[in-house]
C-alpha cells in the first residue's frame, strides 16, 4: 500500500467521521424538535381534554337551568290561564237599596256574602229584570278589564 493510498483512505475516513458527526447532529436536532413537538401536542391534548370536561359541566348546568326554566314557564302559563279564567268570570257588585255595598270576585261570592247579611238566597232574579223601585239586595255584574285577552 502506498503512502498516497493510505493518505486518501485516512482523508476518506476523516470525511466519513465528519459526515457521521454532522448526520448525528442533524438527527439529534430533529429528535429534539420531534420530542418538543410531541410534548407541545400532548400539552394541547391535555388542555383540550380539560376544556372539554369544563364544557361538559357547563352543558350539564345549562341543561338543568333549561329544565328548571321550562318548568317555571309551564307553571307561569298555567297561572296565567287560571288568571284569565278568573278574569273572564264577572265580578259581582253587591247593591243594597240601589247603593253600592261591596265588590266580590264573582257573582256567586256576592250572593253568598249577601246571604250572610240576611238576603234571601232564592230571591235573586236575572240581571236586567225590571222589578219596580230598587229595594233590598241586588247584584250588578262587572266584567274585569282585560278579561279574555
Amino acid at each position: 500500500m502506498t503512502a498516497e493510498r493510505l493518505r486518501r483512505l485516512l482523508e476518506e475516513a476523516e470525511q466519513a467521521r465528519a459526515d457521521v458527526a454532522e448526520a448525528n447532529a442533524r438527527a439529534s436536532d430533529l429528535h429534539r424538535r420531534h420530542v418538543a413537538r410531541v410534548n407541545h401536542l400532548n400539552g394541547c391534548v391535555d388542555s383540550a381534554e380539560s376544556d372539554a370536561a369544563i364544557l361538559r359541566e357547563h352543558v350539564a348546568e345549562f341543561e338543568a337551568a333549561l329544565k328548571k326554566s321550562t318548568a317555571e314557564a309551564a307553571a307561569l302559563r298555567e297561572e296565567l290561564e287560571d288568571a284569565r279564567r278568573v278574569a273572564a268570570e264577572p265580578m259581582g257588585l253587591l247593591l243594597r237599596n240601589g247603593a253600592p255595598h261591596s265588590v266580590h270576585a264573582s257573582v256567586q261570592a256576592a250572593k253568598d256574602y249577601a246571604a250572610t247579611l240576611g238576603a234571601d238566597p232564592s230571591g235573586w232574579v236575572p240581571s236586567g229584570t225590571a222589578r219596580g223601585p230598587l229595594t233590598g239586595w241586588s247584584i250588578m255584574h262587572i266584567q274585569q278589564q282585560g278579561a279574555g285577552s
